[in-house]
């Protein structure tokens, strides 16, 4: 069950916005280095156009999940594909 604010109350995780990309959670995560916006915009756009879900771990980090089944954990200075 997803709230209205983001947290997703079932997993412990808030969940990105897929179609805000001036949401705070975005912009406190990715405005300090212009390398990793431009990144991240072009995943959330990804995410906008439905190609990709991500969510917001508990840790900070980001899982992108793709419909082919590529699953990538977008850490602070990494990206990991899982699967």
């Amino acid at each position: 069950m997803v709230s209205h604010d983001g947290f997703d109350a079932k997993n412990k995780r808030r969940q990105l916005s897929g179609t805000d990309t001036t949401s705070d959670a975005f912009d406190e995560l990715f405005h300090a280095d212009p390398a990793r916006s431009l990144v991240m915009a072009y995943f959330n756009q990804l995410v906008t156009d439905g190609l990709a879900e991500w969510d917001m771990l508990a840790n900070g980090d980001i899982r992108l999940c793709f419909p082919t089944g590529e699953t990538f954990l977008l850490a602070k200075t990494v990206i990991i594909r899982l699967a």
